[in-house]
């Protein structure tokens, strides 16, 4: 099977090779202000203890706000709501929450909001940053995860339909993670 050169630059990249699951991260300033901010260069680095990671820009408001206030949450968009959260970078702050329609409501351990309309969340405090190339990278440790009951009554290949996630292709274009295999499956076909 014959290979061609393709360029290293991610954003020339058609199709884009590294999808990313969307979620809006959710912060608030130290005068309590809230905001939202939607990315996808999102995955775990630790499983003890549990830290994740994404990458954003040391200047935004939001990696400012975590910095500043040492938490953040972590809510994972459904198909539904992806043209609202795609939608929503061209506004900032409390316009953003007013313009997309997003419930906001009070976390559990962090003192950033949760956005009430995602079916999974996890409240997470800043571990640690670095700076990578032109990335600003935050790692949180997190510290309470809360999923939608009605997910966790079905089978382990129906949760994912229910949970409804999506992964972030190349501008303007996600998709739907709903189709489950098993390895096992796929390996008895070797």
């Amino acid at each position: 099977m014959k290979k061609v050169d393709f360029p290293i630059d991610k954003r020339e990249w058609h199709p884009g090779l590294i999808p990313g699951p969307v979620v809006l991260i959710s912060t608030c300033n130290s005068k309590g202000e809230p905001n939202i901010a939607p990315k996808s260069w999102l995955q775990m680095v630790s499983f003890e203890p549990p830290i994740l990671m994404f990458s954003g820009t040391k200047d935004n408001v939001t990696e400012r706000n975590i910095v500043e206030n040492e938490d953040f949450g972590v809510n994972f968009v459904n198909s539904s709501m992806a043209p609202r959260v795609y939608g929503c970078i061209q506004w900032s702050g409390q316009e953003r929450i007013e313009k997309t329609g997003f419930t906001l409501v009070k976390a559990t351990k962090i003192r950033a909001p949760l956005v009430d309309e995602c079916n999974a969340h996890l409240e997470c405090r800043l571990h640690s940053t670095a700076e990578v190339g032109s990335g600003f990278i935050i790692y949180g440790e997190i510290v309470v995860a809360s999923i939608l009951e009605a997910i966790l009554q079905v089978g382990y290949e129906e949760r994912y339909k229910l949970l409804d996630q999506i992964v972030f292709l190349e501008n303007a274009m996600f998709s739907r993670i709903c189709n489950v295999e098993q390895i096992e499956q796929i390996a008895a076909a070797y």
